[in-house]
C-alpha cells in the first residue's frame, strides 16, 4: 500500500496556521515574562499549553512535510524550521525567567514538582531537537546560552529541593 502524499498547498496552509500559533505563544510568553516575578504557575501553565498546541501541531506538519506530492519542498521545510527555531527559543527564554523565580527562593511553592518535572523534560526534549542539524544555523549564540542557562536554573533548584526528584513518592 502505497502512503499517502500531500498538495503543496494545503501543506503551506497549514504552515500558514502554525505561523499564527507560533505568534499566539510569543504574546504569551511576553506576558509570562512580565509576571514571572509574582509566580504566575497559571499564567506559565497557560503559556506551557500554548508550546503545547504548537508543538502538536508542528507534529502533524512534519508528517505532511516528509510526504509531500512531488517530493520534499526546501521553502516550505525552512518555513517549518524557522517556525520552530523561533517557538523553541521562546520557550527556553520564558522558561528561564518562570524557573529563576522559582530558584531564587529558600521554598519552592506548593504545585512546583509537577512544573519542575515538565520542565525537566520539556528542556531535554528541546535541547534534543534544536541540536538536529537544521537548526544549527538558526539558534543565535543567546539561545544557545540561554539553554545552558536553563540547564544550571535546573540543577540549582534540584540542590535546593533533591525531594524533587523522588518520583515515586509523592
Amino acid at each position: 500500500m502505497a502512503e499517502k502524499s500531500y498538495p503543496k498547498a494545503e501543506v503551506q496552509k497549514l504552515l500558514d496556521a502554525l505561523e499564527v500559533h507560533a505568534t499566539e505563544v510569543a504574546g504569551v510568553a511576553e506576558e509570562v515574562q512580565k509576571r514571572a516575578a509574582k509566580n504566575s504557575f497559571k499564567a506559565y501553565q497557560h503559556f506551557r499549553n500554548k508550546t503545547g498546541e504548537f508543538e502538536t501541531f508542528s507534529i502533524l506538519i512534519e508528517g505532511r512535510l516528509d510526504h509531500l506530492e512531488g517530493g520534499a519542498d526546501p521553502r516550505l521545510q525552512g518555513h517549518f524550521d524557522d517556525l520552530t527555531a523561533v517557538t523553541y527559543k521562546q520557550l527556553i527564554k520564558t522558561s528561564i525567567k518562570f524557573l529563576w523565580v522559582l530558584a531564587q527562593g529558600n521554598e519552592l511553592p506548593l504545585g512546583t514538582r509537577e512544573v519542575f518535572v515538565q520542565e525537566l523534560k520539556t528542556l531535554y526534549d528541546t535541547k534534543k531537537k534544536l541540536a538536529e542539524p537544521r537548526y544549527a544555523t538558526r539558534l543565535d549564540d543567546d539561545a544557545k546560552r540561554n539553554l545552558n542557562v536553563a540547564e544550571e536554573i535546573l540543577t540549582e533548584i534540584i540542590d535546593k529541593a533533591p525531594s524533587l526528584l523522588q518520583f515515586g513518592v509523592k
